[in-house]
């Protein structure tokens, strides 16, 4: 019997599905983690890169910086001469500062380039060039800046005279609100014809991403000159004055502590600095260095050698004084004995006999004063210098009264050519001369001394009378120069111009005309096409057609256009668009205007349509504009009341529309606010109101530039529409107040919360929302004391309505400063004269008391920086100030009380 073998089953190879997916899984999870930790270990090793980077980089910066304080004011006078103007600290403010010091005196090459032709006969000795002023200040990392730093220093000429100039530093930053910036070296031009114009400036950058930059300046004895400190107001700095406050005030500086705090380059996402508000700076890595550097070179000048001439020259003669030029005197003296060794002569001058105010120094036996206010009397003495600096006794003093007795010449060689971009080039020959030899004391005469300029006239029609009305430019524009021209761009392109052009002295007296020129404008650039071209049906056969004036051609240039040609549709049936208007039939040709009167009407049923072309003379002419639709019935101009086109606003804005000239029943206003720089409307209201006047307040917010329209509706449904420009800013100035405004002094209450000795510890004021027109939000305060009883009492804290809002501790003496962090105090609209805010300092010591008999009671000023809140609540870009720079609790005092 045979059995048969049951059949073998497979073998299992492998693995199964399931642990297949488990393999998976566990491999996806495993990279997953190596991927987080290596992420983690990268992010971490680039913080650490991005940190240290920026550090070394800001401390090399910080070094280069104090390296250059500590060398302040070395060798600025070496022959201690009394009467030079260089100061070792220029300038002196919290944000910036300006030193002068003998940097290459151990250079062989420059230490005397170009200082050793800077003394000439004014001074023994110069050992700082231009090149060796140095100013440290901050500006945007392209090199751009709100600020303008403003101080006076003797570099004009190219020999120091003695005479300080105004040198002003644009494009820096002194208020530092919008970091990063860069820290800058800046240096002066030996060049002294590069003075007043950018290139007299040479800007190093030093560091990138810099947050901030602070000087503390103290004297001898350690007292703190720049006790306000307001790093958001420049106003109240040391500064760079000429005034004898400001330099004794930066003559006394011994010390100076320098605060430099970076940025890291990059944000340390995930972290939020918690003493830093601001949004645009809060998830950086901040780092401070700070340093205390005392010059040791301060307050200290050279000494004469003794053993050089020690005898001054001889007494001068008394000068002769000959008047008869606008606001000039020409001076002339008899010349001191040779033995004298006379190099140089110093005018003394005033409008009190022996007050001289002014002075004047040169080689010669001759002078002419000018800059002199004419029909005045001044006094005039004279002093005698040697080359080794001895200076002799005053002359007699001399006096005269300014006058003006001579006329300029007429101007020759006028032509005018075409210029580029469509513009005519006015020139002609400099004027020297007056029309006849007066004053005859004056050995140039005729020669013209007081020339202020000149007047250009142009005209259409030739042989043209000059007037103000064809004036185009005068000497505020067309001063004394060389070579002198005017660019005129305010004509018609292939359009005949006849110009003349006479010479102004200061005095205001003119000279005859010129010969007349004919110039003429070639362009062959078409203007723009027209904008806003509008049509309304103004009443029976009768449609107005109006656009804005065409000011540039197709590339930018700016151009003059006067002529337009005004076209119109056949009969389009309504609601039917045209495709274009390139088949409209020319209609008009407007000239000296941007309205045209079509007095027509279009059969029932249907409408116009018009377009408008501008064009030169040449002729070149644009293309035409977007077709506009004769619309119905709107009478009378949609104007802006408030602000004006091109004006700069902040904050919340009255912003009033009106129609002018017009009878019909307007039913609302529609203002749209459309942020140029964004391309984003910001803000549109509408107001159903019926005019025809309407007032929106325009929270003017975020800052920069802005198109605003108001579009007018009447009751038949039809528009019309007005627009302006506008640049929004970001400070509003103070708009915090007492309740009556013109309080001054502002007398605190005194609450006395106890018996002796704790009465008067706590003082109250009210304070009120002074017309900001939207709640605002305390950001910081500063309250600064006298301590006029003398039992140093000293802050503990701040209330607003009772609330406690600044704790101070510990108890702070003055000036007490805080930086309020969340939740920051607000003061809302409502809180007027009729619901004020009742604010309370609370003092360790009492601040009003009788001493010895007598009342003593504490002055304070105190300071508020404050931001604009939107309607929201949330904080806007628009900041204010109240405080003594604004003129606003700047006398506080405490009342009387036993």
């Amino acid at each position: 019997m045979r059995h048969d073998r049951p059949p073998r089953r497979c073998e299992q190879q492998g693995l199964s599905m399931v642990e297949a997916l488990v393999a998976i899984t566990v491999m996806v999870v495993a990279g997953t983690i190596a991927l987080l930790i290596y992420d983690a270990a990268r992010r971490s090793f680039k913080k650490g890169e991005n940190l240290s980077e920026q550090q070394q980089a800001v401390r090399i910066a910080f070094d280069e910086l104090v390296s250059d304080l500590r060398l302040a004011g070395f060798n600025y006078n070496p022959d201690g001469d009394k009467l030079r103007p260089d100061e070792q600290i220029e300038a002196a403010y919290d944000t910036a500062i300006v030193i002068r010091a003998d940097f290459d005196a151990e250079d062989p090459a420059q230490a005397s380039s170009p200082e050793g032709t800077l003394a000439g006969s004014s001074f023994l000795a110069v050992s700082t060039g231009n090149d060796e002023i140095v100013i440290f200040a901050l500006a945007k990392p392209d090199g751009t800046g709100p600020d303008t730093l403003t101080f006076f220093a003797d570099v004009q000429e190219a020999q120091r005279d003695g005479d300080v100039e105004l040198v002003s530093v644009p494009n820096v930053v002194l208020v530092q609100n919008d970091p990063p910036y860069t820290l800058y070296r800046i240096t002066l031009n030996n060049d002294p014809a590069t003075y007043g114009t950018s290139s007299f400036f040479t800007r190093t950058p030093v560091v990138e991403n810099i947050r901030s930059l602070r000087f503390r300046y103290y004297d001898s004895v350690g007292t703190q000159l720049n006790t306000t400190f307001d790093l958001d107001d420049p106003s109240d700095d040391i500064g760079g004055a000429e005034t004898t406050q400001a330099r004794n005030a930066r003559g006394a500086i011994r010390r100076i502590q320098v605060e430099l705090e970076g940025l890291t380059r990059e944000p340390d996402l995930g972290w939020a600095d918690p003493d830093d508000s601001d949004p645009e700076t809060r998830e950086y890595r901040k780092f401070q260095l700070v340093s205390d550097v005392t010059p040791r070179n301060l307050g200290m000048v050279g000494i004469r050698d003794l053993q050089s001439d020690l005898v001054p020259p001889s007494k001068p003669a008394r000068p002769t004084l000959v008047p008869g030029h606008c606001g000039g005197l020409y001076l002339v003296w008899t010349p001191n004995p040779p033995e004298d060794q006379v190099t140089s002569y110093r005018i003394h001058y005033g409008t009190a006999s022996g007050n001289y105010t002014g002075q004047r120094t040169v080689a010669g036996t001759s002078y002419y004063l000018s800059g002199l206010s004419d029909g005045t009397t001044y006094y005039v003495a004279l002093q005698a210098a040697d080359a080794a600096g001895n200076l002799s006794v005053m002359s007699n003093e001399a006096s005269a009264t300014t006058s003006n007795t001579n006329t300029p010449a007429a101007p020759e060689g006028l032509t005018a050519t075409t210029d580029l971009n469509g513009a005519v080039r006015a020139e002609w020959n400099k004027v020297t001369k007056n029309t006849s030899a007066v004053p005859a004391g004056d050995p140039s005469a005729p020669a013209i001394r007081d020339l202020a300029g000149y007047r250009l006239y142009r005209s259409e029609t030739a042989g043209f009378g000059v007037g103000v009305s064809s004036r185009i430019a005068d000497e505020s524009t067309l001063r004394d120069a060389s070579a002198p021209s005017y660019i005129d761009r305010g004509v018609v392109n292939c359009r005949p111009h006849y110009y003349r052009v006479t010479a102004v002295d200061a005095c205001g007296v003119e000279s005859a005309p010129s010969d007349e020129v004919q110039g003429l404008a070639v362009s062959r650039t078409p203007p723009a096409t027209p904008q806003n071209v509008q049509a309304f049906i103004t009443g029976a056969m009768r449609i107005t057609v109006s656009w804005n004036t065409v000011t540039q051609d197709v590339e930018g240039n700016a151009i003059t256009v006067d002529t337009y040609h005004v076209f119109r549709s056949m009969p389009i049936p309504e609601g039917v668009l045209p495709t274009d208007a390139s088949s409209f039939e020319f209609l008009a040709r407007v000239k000296g205007a941007t309205q045209y009167v079509d007095r027509t009407a279009a059969p029932l049923g249907y409408t116009y349509w018009y377009a408008v072309s501008a064009l030169d003379d040449c002729p070149n002419e644009s293309a035409r504009s977007a077709p506009a639709q004769a619309s119905c019935a709107f009478s009378g101009d949609v104007v802006f009341l408030n602000p004006r086109d091109g004006a700069t606003v902040a904050g919340v804005v009255p912003v009033r529309v009106a129609v002018q000239n017009g009878n019909d029943t307007y039913q609302k206003l529609e203002l749209t606010f459309y942020h140029e720089e964004r391309g984003q409307v910001e803000d549109r209201e509408e107001i159903d109101d019926p005019g025809p006047t309407w007032t929106y307040h325009w929270l003017a917010d975020p800052p920069g530039p802005y198109t605003i329209t108001a579009t007018v509706t009447n009751t038949l449904g039809c528009s019309k529409s007005a627009t302006i420009q506008v640049s929004a800013g970001t400070s509003v100035g103070c708009c915090l107040s007492p309740p009556d405004p013109d309080l001054n002094p502002i007398v605190l209450d005194c609450t006395r919360p106890g018996p002796p000795p704790q009465e008067c510890m706590e003082i109250t004021y009210q304070m009120i929302n002074n017309n900001c027109l939207t709640a605002v939000q305390i950001e910081a305060m500063t309250i600064t004391w006298a301590d006029n009883v003398g039992n140093g009492a000293k802050l503990t804290g701040v209330r607003f309505d009772g609330n406690l809002i600044w704790n101070v501790s510990p108890p702070s003496p003055s000036p007490a400063s805080n930086t309020f962090s969340s939740p920051k105090p607000a003061i809302g609209v409502e809180r007027d004269s009729t619901n004020p805010v009742s604010v309370t300092y609370v003092y360790d010591q009492v601040t009003s008391a009788k001493v010895r008999g007598e009342f003593r009671r504490n002055e304070l000023t105190t300071s508020y920086d404050f931001v604009l809140l939107d309607e929201l609540g949330q904080p806007t870009s628009i900041t204010g100030t109240c405080g003594p720079s604004t003129g606003m609790f700047d006398n506080m005092i405490v009342e009387e009380h036993n």
